[in-house]
């Protein structure tokens, strides 16, 4: 007889399983089939957006409280939904390049600041590493192209590798 606790067990476990075999097929997809995956996820993103700012405007007239932030953000999502849905590889680049460029950014604060912890004590280690986060951040930000491929390609492993690890789990914890 099976318990409810060993029922669930086996849940997880399948839950795990199957996770872990979309994750390891999205992550060769995404290598071998580049375009055509970041499009299929952006297109879902654009209808996402789409059904979210619909729902926003709808919300309006079930409490009216709000009703002024969930117009904007509903048009706003309308918008977005149906611009990315026309345009999804567009859409991609402007989306994952805006992110880009904000990493870079990111990459250049930190760099400026372990460099000034190092002029104040922190050490020849916190200004190599400001030093190497400040080059970094240059590279996302002037060649946004370039670094898109490479976060392609990383994110296409970290989904293999996590994909990987959910299987072992699926398959190996015991119910």
């Amino acid at each position: 007889m099976t318990t409810a606790l060993e029922m669930e067990k086996k849940y997880v476990n399948g839950v795990f399983l199957l996770g872990g075999i979309i994750s390891v097929i999205f992550g060769i997809l995404l290598i071998t089939r580049t375009q055509g995956v970041i499009e299929v996820i952006m297109l879902l993103l654009g209808l996402w957006w789409l059904i979210q700012g619909l729902f926003n405007i709808l919300a309006i007239f079930i409490d009216k409280s709000q009703w002024g932030l969930k117009l904007i953000g509903g048009i706003l999502g309308v918008i977005a939904g149906l611009l990315v849905l026309n345009f999804p590889l567009v859409g991609g680049a402007v989306y994952f390049g805006v992110m880009t460029i904000i990493i870079g950014v990111i990459g250049l604060l930190i760099g400026a600041v372990s460099i000034v912890a190092a002029f104040q004590g922190g050490g020849w280690g916190a200004g190599l590493f400001g030093v190497v986060s400040v080059i970094i951040g240059f590279f996302l930000i002037f060649n946004v192209f370039g670094a898109l491929n490479i976060f392609v390609w990383i994110f296409a492993i970290l989904l293999i590798l996590q994909g990987a690890v959910a299987i072992f789990l699926g398959v190996t914890q015991r119910a």
